[in-house]
């Protein structure tokens, strides 16, 4: 039978009843309902994330000011909320309706004729909405219109470089940025949990009070479970009450996490586009190496230059085994020597030596702004066997910097420069800058200078010997091996690439060789020189040539090469850090903000989902940089303009810079603050939270009040996390072997019982399996050797201890080691085993009857080993 497309309600009437077509009409109004309410919060959840106030919520007061205040403006934000609330709740309301009304026609109508009825329903409530979704549309527009906020994405920021085609909407995602944050998907207790333990054990030193009370105990021949943690009165009600306030934490992330999974459509696709994305392995998405965006290349192109750089026999070469733990107990061992001779501290030692290290890992990041797209290599050295040693000596090698012709910074900079005689502008500009400065500093010779000023100056020399500093600074900067594809290399010239010593020592170097040729340049025209890391700003006669003055650089050291560029020769600027400055000749200098050609103008968006700090902070230093960089109103106002232009593309309401803006001057021109004292202490404790909006700023606000009142000398530091942004779907780098992770919590099964053993290490994975193999390979032996006749060595006592029986998995905090295999044996079997094994301790022999459990030593051959019997 044909299904008629009209007159729905006419067919249900005359084959079903009346009733039917009652529960049709309910159902058909519910879907509409439910549609229409979609649609609602969906522009109203646009209004509030662009920050837009409907025109339903403009209301008057008595006083007109009051519509400008901030207050109005909360109360505004805080009644849309109220609003959407509303929406969501009638929305569950509809969605129960529809679905018992599409319940009642299912008892009435055939199948075949309630897929019709649902699909008309369907199209009919699509066509009605559709006049709505328009008008919603068009609203929204204007409103954007209305308050001067254009937001759109800009797809010129991806820099699709591969075969493969992206869709409009891939691009569309993708121009969000690597740094976007999404709504998290789920809520991870676990992560929640550790974070808040964590905290509670940093803040309350409950490890080192333990060691003192175990300590104690041990005196008194009394001892506590490796798993067990004296707590004293104050500790137990500070974790109460952490834990109270972690659990209604917990739970409203749960709600939070369902509110936002009922209408995330946006989102899902972002996800959806993602994976589809991730799972292409043709590809590899980065950011580049100059600018913020993102960039697509084929995945065979991007191997292929890494690997023609790594193939230069003169700075890396390929290992065929991971020397990561020879080094690490190599450097481990020096440390140890070192303390026992008393030559480093304590805690020298412990922050210098590592446990459990990774080698570092390799990526390349694609210079765009270059011919041929080359990449600049990055090593991730964070973990590896000598970081914790590099950042040791830091402080050591800090003390020879010296800060003559250096400056720290661009406010630095700008302030010198302005501060200079406008006699000084008749000179002519000019920068100069070393080619590939890291990979190019003699590491041997830089060792030399820091042992001669260490040793041979005039400052105090460390209590260690040279030959032993000589052997930590090559451990800190040399042999740095790590993994790209799959294969381990080694950096064999040149200071390591990701070396906290890489700066320090590049100074160094650099401060060395302006002590020895810089005062022969100054013949050559030379009259100001102010370096910042390899970029230099210098002012010359203008009669000098500047070719001259680079290539004469450049003949001072073998290892490096000068670069230089002139001011323009018709409006006398250059461009020197992130500052464009302009000379008039004796008139003095004029500085405004400098932006690369790479400045895509990309921000954190303001749809983002992050902190509001975040997307203040992204406004603030904009502006901030801005008004100490500009030496005139002029040039400020035209760069305020250009940041109110970057702030309205990346969707930021012009009443938020406004704001910034003015604070930001109110504090230029207010009297600062009178300096207050340092805090007693320095005892800074980190506390992570994921985001899941303002109701974790409120659990860290309440977890931070706590601390304040229980240990008012603890300095909190709150990081918020955000748990997934679109760059969290890729990574350059390669992922660490498993057997190589450490800090691990892992399950072992023996193959003869089935017990499970649950432990945790911090060193690496397979070092600890290593070690349970052996034990099992003992056993294994144990088990061979037990039938054969033993030959009669050496006394030695055995000690009874008390055992006790374990249930389910045994762990290393329980036993303080690997648990035992029992075995279980029956009287007939222990006498058999007594006449083939010498017993250490007769009176066991003849109390064992007695015992559920004999602890006895065997002499194996050339051995002892000490088993434990249960007797059945």
């Amino acid at each position: 039978m044909t299904l008629p497309n009209t007159n729905i309600a006419g067919y249900l009437n005359y084959n079903y009843g009346q009733s039917t077509v009652q529960n049709y009409d309910d159902t058909k109004k519910a879907h509409e309902r439910f549609q229409s309410l979609l649609l609602d919060l969906q522009f109203l959840k646009s209004c509030r994330s662009k920050d837009i106030i409907p025109k339903f919520l403009i209301f008057k007061t008595a006083n007109n000011n009051l519509s400008s205040s901030s207050v109005y403006k909360d109360c505004q934000r805080r009644l849309l909320n109220v609003e959407i609330n509303s929406k969501y709740r009638e929305l569950n309301f509809y969605k129960n309706n529809y679905m018992f009304f599409l319940d009642e026609l299912k008892k009435t109508i055939p199948e075949n004729v309630l897929q019709h009825v649902s699909e008309y329903i369907k199209n009919r409530s699509d066509a009605v909405l559709f006049a709505k979704e328009k008008n919603l549309k068009e609203k929204m527009e204007a409103f954007e219109i209305y308050d001067d906020k254009i937001y759109r994405v800009d797809r010129n920021i991806v820099k699709n470089l591969s075969s493969r085609i992206l869709t409009d909407e891939e691009i569309d995602c993708l121009a969000h940025g690597l740094d976007f944050g999404l709504i998290p998907k789920n809520v991870d207790d676990m992560d929640i949990i550790s974070n808040i333990e964590n905290f509670f054990s940093r803040v309350t030193d409950i490890f080192e009070n333990h060691k003192k009370i175990a300590s104690e105990l041990k005196d008194n021949d009394k001892f506590i479970a490796a798993d067990v943690r004296v707590l004293n009165t104050k500790e137990l009600s500070l974790a109460s009450s952490l834990r109270s306030i972690t659990d209604s934490f917990r739970s409203q992330a749960h709600q939070f996490e369902k509110k936002q999974n009922r209408i995330t459509i946006e989102q899902q696709n972002y996800r959806n586009i993602l994976t589809n994305l991730r799972k292409d392995k043709l590809i590899t998405i980065a950011r580049p190496d100059k600018g913020r965006g993102i960039v697509i290349l084929n995945k065979a192109d991007y191997l292929s230059k890494i690997h023609t750089m790594l193939n230069d026999s003169s700075k890396f070469q390929c290992l065929t085994e991971d020397p990561t733990i020879s080094r690490e107990t190599k450097l481990r061992n020096l440390l140890n020597r070192l303390f026992n001779d008393g030559h480093i501290s304590e805690a020298f030692r412990n922050r210098a030596r590592s446990t459990g290290s990774l080698p570092g890992r390799l990526y390349g990041l694609p210079k765009t702004h270059k011919k041929d797209v080359p990449l600049r290599p990055v090593l991730s050295a964070i973990g590896t066997f000598n970081y914790g040693l590099a950042k040791s000596l830091t402080p050591i090698l800090s003390t020879i910097i010296k800060k003559h012709n250096t400056i720290r910074d661009s406010f630095s900079f700008v302030k010198e420069l302005l501060a200079l005689p406008k006699s000084m502008s008749k000179y002519k500009m000019v920068s100069f800058d070393i080619a590939s400065l890291y990979t190019n500093v003699p590491l041997n010779e830089t060792i030399d200078i820091i042992l001669e000023h260490l040793y041979d100056g005039d400052i105090t020399p460390p209590v260690m010997d040279r030959k032993d500093m000589k052997k930590l600074l090559i451990l800190a900067t040399q042999n740095s091996h790590f993994l790209f594809d799959g294969k381990l290399y080694d950096q064999i010239d040149g200071v390591s690439m990701g070396s906290p010593l890489a700066p320090l020592l590049a100074e160094i170097f650099l401060q060395n060789f302006e002590k020895k040729y810089l005062s022969s340049l100054e013949t050559m025209g030379i009259f100001y020189w102010k370096r910042f890391v390899d970029d230099t700003f210098v002012l010359i006669d203008s009669t000098s040539s500047v070719k001259d003055i680079c290539n004469t650089l450049s003949q001072f050291h073998k290892s490096i090469k000068f670069t230089c560029e002139e001011e323009d020769r018709y409006t006398n600027k250059l461009p020197f850090l992130d500052v464009l400055v302009q000379r008039k000749p004796d008139e003095g200098f004029h500085t405004r903000i400098y932006r690369k050609p790479t400045f895509t103008g990309h921000i954190t968006k303001w749809d983002s989902f992050v902190p509001k700090n975040y997307k203040y902070s992204a406004l603030s230093t904009m502006v901030y940089r801005a008004i100490k960089i500009c030496s005139s109103y002029d040039l400020l106002h035209r760069e305020l303009n250009s940041i109110r232009s970057i702030a309205r593309r990346n969707g930021y309401p012009s009443s938020l810079l406004n704001s910034i803006i003015r604070r930001q001057l109110d504090l230029l021109y207010t009297a600062p603050k009178p300096i207050l004292p340092p805090p007693l202490t320095n005892d800074t404790v980190v506390f992570r939270v994921p985001y899941f909006g303002p109701l974790s700023q409120i659990y860290a606000k309440r977890i931070t009040s706590t601390i304040n009142k229980n240990y008012p000398l603890k300095q909190i530091r709150v990081i918020l996390d955000v748990t997934e942004r679109i760059g969290n779907s890729f990574t350059l780098k390669d992922p660490i072997p498993e057997n190589m992770q450490s800090g691990v919590v892992y399950e072992a099964t023996c193959p003869d019982c089935n017990m499970k053993y649950i432990g945790k290490t911090y060193r690496h994975y397979k070092t600890r399996i290593h070690e349970h193999l052996n034990d099992q390979k003992n056993d294994l032996c144990l088990k061979k050797i037990i039938t054969k006749p033993i030959s009669k060595k050496k006394n030695k006592k055995s000690i009874l201890k008390p055992i006790i029986e374990q249930k389910g998995p045994v762990t290393r905090s329980q036993t303080g080691k690997s648990p035992k295999i029992p075995v279980k044996m029956s009287e007939e079997d222990i006498d058999k085993l007594l006449q083939q094994t010498r017993i250490i301790d007769k009176q066991l022999i003849k109390k064992k009857m007695n015992l559920q459990y004999l602890n006895i030593t065997l002499q194996l051959d050339t051995y002892f080993i000490t088993v434990t019997l249960k007797l059945n």
